[in-house]
C-alpha cells in the first residue's frame, strides 16, 4: 500500500507542472471597490486582503486527475501587485488621500516590478 501511494504521489508531481502549463492563458482581475476604504490602514489592508482573495481564484485551476486545486503563487501575487499600483495611480489622479500603508505597498511593489 505504500508503494502505491509513493508513486501515486510522484505521478502526480509531475503532472501538475505539465497541466499547468497547457492552459497558459491570460487572466485579469476586476473588483468594485469603495476608495473611501483606502484613507484609513484598516480600510486598506481589508482591501488588499479581498485582492488576494480574488487573485488567488482567479489564478487557480482545478486538477481532475488528481482530484485537487493547483494555485498559482505568482499569477496571484503579480495581479495583486498591478491592481495596488492600478488603483494607487486612480487615486492619485484623482487627488484622493490614500493610507500611507497603501501607498508605501503600491511603492514598494512598483520598485520591484520595474
Amino acid at each position: 500500500m505504500l508503494k502505491a501511494t509513493s508513486i501515486l504521489l510522484a505521478a502526480a508531481m509531475m503532472i501538475t507542472p505539465v497541466a499547468a502549463a497547457e492552459s497558459l492563458k491570460e487572466v485579469t482581475l476586476k473588483m468594485d471597490y469603495d476608495p473611501a476604504l483606502l484613507t484609513s490602514e484598516a480600510g486598506a489592508e481589508t482591501l488588499v486582503s479581498e485582492l488576494k482573495r480574488e487573485a488567488r481564484k482567479v489564478c487557480s485551476q482545478r486538477l481532475p486527475a488528481i482530484g485537487s486545486v493547483y494555485v498559482d503563487a505568482s499569477c496571484a501575487d503579480t495581479l495583486v501587485k498591478a491592481a495596488v499600483q492600478q488603483i494607487h495611480a486612480d487615486l492619485s489622479e484623482a487627488g484622493t488621500a490614500v493610507a500611507p500603508g497603501f501607498q508605501r505597498l503600491a511603492a514598494v511593489d512598483y520598485a520591484l516590478a520595474n
